[in-house]
């Protein structure tokens, strides 16, 4: 069965960000992203320590995003981050247990997984509001990035109950989505259909 994560951003929240979170930390993903780029360290510190409360108490895992030093601090041992990132940042793999890596080509992939990834966010895959001027990678580049490591590969970008059936053909571990989830009013129906 395909492995639903969740990825975060408060600017989709349609309605209260904190309930739409914990209606998804309470729901049947199977992990949750705290992504949230646009905060500043400390704004993403208080968002984390939050997120991680609502995540336990629903037994939920939560990974950290973009902010290296404050994974560090708080001693949280699961991070994503770019291919970029991880090349200059490399002394987190020191304190990480799952570090996941975002790419778009098989390349970068292999790359991501000489440096120590556990695994492996290919993007973006569909056509995507949050990448409008990119074009997507698609299904095929995907079925790629997945043969050329051996580590988990999760697909993310456009992901929905309607184009993640283009994905029954690849290899993938799972999906991961944002806006989908940010955005529904009833995210248990939203990852049942998900998951038909």
């Amino acid at each position: 069965m395909l492995k639903i994560a969740a990825v975060t951003n408060h600017e989709l929240a349609k309605t209260n960000y904190w309930d739409q979170l914990e209606q998804i930390t309470a729901s049947d993903v199977d992990y949750v992203i705290l992504r949230e780029k646009t905060l500043s360290e400390e704004e993403y510190t208080d968002y984390a320590k939050k997120a991680l409360r609502l995540c336990n108490m629903h037994g939920k895992t939560c990974v950290l995003h973009h902010f290296g030093k404050v994974a560090v601090r708080l001693r949280v041992p699961r991070f994503q981050c770019s291919l970029e990132y991880l090349e200059t940042h490399s002394s987190l793999l020191y304190y990480m247990t799952t570090l996941g890596v975002s790419v778009h080509t098989p390349e970068e992939a292999k790359r991501a997984e000489e440096l120590g990834a556990t695994y492996i966010m290919a993007s973006h895959v569909f056509p995507t509001d949050c990448k409008k001027t990119l074009p997507p990678i698609g299904p095929e580049m995907v079925n790629a990035i997945c043969q050329a490591v051996s580590i988990p590969v999760y697909a993310l970008g456009g992901i929905t109950p309607q184009t993640v059936q283009k994905l029954h053909d690849t290899p993938i571990t799972g999906v991961a989505l944002m806006s989908g989830l940010m955005t529904c009013p009833d995210v248990p129906e939203y990852i049942r259909e998900l998951r038909q």
